[in-house]
């Protein structure tokens, strides 16, 4: 009987000291998320510095310039329609956050040829193609939406990408930092133009124009 009451004691003991959950051999390296380059998250700053650059800088110092030549309905529906763009990007980076490099790049490139022809249609105000047209309207609206999305997705997709991938704590401030300069970059620099040098003519209301 003693041999078994010392057994019996040496079992329970052994029980109250074994972990309620199994081990693990934390000698085996965990697989590492991967991270970019130093260089690699300069050259997203740098995108997302000229994307702010255009879209927060330049273009919306433009949009009285570049709609108001095809009627005030054109207008009212790009005011309208700006905001929802911005949800529909959003909605967009959920279903797809994660997007290559080369994307970014390609929508860049698409973005700053759409913003060339704003800006073209801007400085040809305030008679540009397609003036006091439907077709104008429509091809205006359908630009400044689509440049709207574009941009929006790309900050959002670009700012998730420095967030999971940087190692770095700040990531996220450089990010935001790179914003506010590329609007400030811009938006001097057109404040001058406008009201300095007066490249830009826009159309006042109850005036005819665009007579041939």
């Amino acid at each position: 009987t003693k041999f078994n009451d010392t057994t019996l004691n040496s079992t329970s003991d052994a029980g109250e000291h074994s972990p309620m959950v199994p081990t693990v051999d934390s000698s085996k390296p965990s697989k590492p998320d991967k991270q970019i380059t130093t260089s690699l998250f300069i050259f997203l700053l740098c995108i997302n510095t000229y994307n702010s650059f255009v879209a927060f800088g330049i273009l919306p110092s433009l949009i009285t310039y570049s709609v108001l030549p095809y009627g005030q309905k054109a207008y009212y529906y790009i005011c309208l329609l700006n905001p929802l763009a911005y949800t529909l990007a959003l909605l967009l980076s959920v279903k797809w956050a994660n997007i290559p490099i080369c994307i970014t790049i390609i929508g860049t490139i698409i973005g700053s040829i759409i913003a060339v022809f704003i800006i073209t249609i801007a400085l040809q105000s305030p008679c540009p193609w397609w003036a006091d047209t439907l077709q104008g309207a429509l091809i205006i609206v359908s630009v400044w939406f689509s440049l709207t999305i574009i941009i929006a997705y790309l900050r959002i997709t670009t700012g998730s990408f420095i967030k999971n991938k940087w190692p770095g704590d700040k990531g996220m401030f450089y990010f935001g930092v790179t914003v506010q300069l590329g609007l400030f970059l811009g938006a001097v620099p057109m404040y001058i133009l406008i009201n300095f040098f007066n490249i830009f003519n826009g159309r006042r209301p109850c005036e005819v124009y665009c007579i041939t």
